[in-house]
């Protein structure tokens, strides 16, 4: 049994240095040495049981080398690449916003349910419940990818759930058409009042609006058909 440095027992094959770190230390079934240094005892005692199960079950053990950070671009890059562009801003975005700053630099194999959980509470306040559903989805898509290519054990969002509602669609407001038609006389003032028309007449969101080209339209038919958007990308690194 490894000791701290007050003396008490860590478990078997832990033990912290001087420096104040924890060592844990791990011989396989070939005989091969395993050994990480943690910077807390549960971090330690996580890896030593992780990395038994992966022995005793002649699984590769290679989660813990792998970070957040990591794995998230690995996945946007390789996995899930194909999906629409604003699908992965969307992925991106939340994740730079919201998830990283809580899980980034740690290993995927020692997240754990309540540093899920912390990701939303800190999100409570500041952001709707919609936002916190996509922050919801982007972590349990990410990590369920994780599991899927045995980088992981367990999901670490088991049991994690948001309890902010989203808003209901019997509260989301509309302009009638008295409502529209002031909207439009006072609109008549803006160089944009032709786009604000057309978007009232339509229905259509604004990345389809800005994407038109003149091909999308059949004057004889007097028909507007939406074959393309266009949206802005920014660097989010920079």
């Amino acid at each position: 049994m490894g000791k701290n440095l007050k003396g008490k027992e860590c478990g078997k094959g832990i033990y912290q240095r001087k420096d104040g770190r924890y060592s844990a230390r791990y011989i396989d079934k070939a005989g091969k040495r395993h050994e990480k240094y943690f910077q807390t005892l549960p971090e330690a005692r996580n890896w030593m049981e992780d990395v038994k199960y992966a022995d005793k079950h002649e699984e590769v053990f290679i989660a813990t080398e792998t970070t957040v950070d990591e794995w998230l671009e690995f996945w946007i890059e390789n996995i899930v690449g194909d999906l629409a562009p604003n699908t992965i801003r969307n992925y991106r975005e939340r994740y730079i916003r919201n998830i990283q700053p809580v899980i980034g630099k740690m290993y995927l194999s020692n997240v754990k349910p309540m540093h899920c959980k912390k990701v939303f509470i800190l999100m409570d306040a500041d952001y709707a419940g919609s936002t916190i559903r996509q922050t919801y989805i982007t972590m349990g898509t990410m990590f369920k990818a994780a599991k899927m290519n045995d980088l992981i054990r367990k999901h670490p969002m088991d049991g994690v759930r948001y309890t902010k509602p989203v808003r209901a669609k019997d509260d989301i407001k509309f302009l009638t058409r008295d409502e529209q038609r002031i909207f439009l006389e006072q609109a008549k003032r803006s160089h944009n009042y032709n786009q604000y028309a057309l978007i009232l007449e339509t229905g259509l969101r604004t990345g389809e609006l800005i994407g038109l080209t003149w091909d999308a339209i059949d004057f004889e038919k007097r028909t507007l058909t939406v074959n393309k958007t266009l949206e802005f990308r920014y660097n989010s690194q920079t």
